[in-house]
């Protein structure tokens, strides 16, 4: 089960509270001994000052701090998702990023003759799932004039702190995407490895060698990169066809499983 944690040591850290996207944390430590950090809407600076939370101010038991930073361009405008945009399900507040307004606004010139066909069609009988079916379909065939996920970049940071533990440094940096050419490809790293000490810290067993290493693939980890943008592309299909159909005066907002579920359980009452 993953939890949040707290009680970060320094004045400036306050009731900082941060549940990192994975972790590995030995029985009886207070913090994890490696954090991974993945950030889509924010800055690599941004996710160094996530490194230095962890790296500076858990007493020493967080030893790294994995960091896979991604940007995002749209490659038929060569346009940069900023930091902080996120699609409108994210936000959780009703308001759209910057590319999936572009696209609700029905400004279609430069759409294909598919897409624009799609969405002189929409009326107020269009189900959602079948216009996110669509949606999905013609992004695959490169017809959508903003496609659902843009040119993707992803690089990996390997954080530590620094030995005299007033600052933080990159151990390892690789470049995952775009796949590097041919004559890059002799260069690059084809994995990470993590001590046994970093891994258990104080629950290593005593026949262990401490500097004994795990090795990880990076050739893994693009894989699964990979395989995963599918299920972004049906997720943004989603959000972007429930605006059109908005625009339209066809859709109208439902409450979600969870707060129908709440509604029907009544309020839960406090722990005596």
């Amino acid at each position: 089960m993953f939890a949040a944690f707290k009680g970060f040591t320094g004045d400036w850290t306050g009731s900082s509270q941060k549940l990192p996207d994975a972790y590995i944390k030995p029985l009886g430590n207070k913090f994890p001994t490696v954090v991974c950090e993945a950030g889509f809407a924010e800055s690599i600076e941004e996710l160094k000052e996530d490194a230095k939370l962890w790296l500076l101010h858990t007493g020493g038991e967080t030893r790294i701090v994995i960091v896979l930073c991604f940007t995002e361009s749209n490659p038929k405008t060569q346009m940069v998702a900023q930091a902080g945009e996120k699609d409108a399900d994210e936000n959780g507040d009703g308001t759209e990023d910057t590319a999936d307004a572009e696209e609700t606004s029905l400004g279609t010139q430069g759409s294909s003759d598919d897409e624009q066909i799609l969405l002189n069609s929409i009326d107020q009988s269009t189900e959602l799932n079948d216009l996110t079916e669509k949606l999905f379909v013609l992004n695959q065939q490169g017809k959508l004039l903003q496609p659902l996920v843009g040119n993707l970049a992803a690089t990996l940071y390997i954080y530590k702190a620094v030995e005299e533990g007033n600052g933080i440094e990159a151990s390892f940096v690789a470049t995952l995407l775009p796949p590097p050419t041919a004559d890059e490809d002799k260069s690059e790293p084809t994995e990470f490895r993590i001590t046994m000490q970093d891994l258990l810290d104080k629950c290593l067993p005593k026949p262990d060698d401490p500097k004994d290493e795990i090795a990880f693939s990076l050739a893994v980890l693009k894989e699964y990169i990979q395989s995963s943008i599918p299920d972004t592309e049906r997720l943004r299909a989603t959000s972007r066809a429930e605006k059109l159909l908005k625009a339209f005066g066809g859709f109208d907002d439902q409450q979600t499983f969870s707060k129908r579920k709440r509604q029907r359980l009544g309020p839960i009452g406090k722990w005596k």
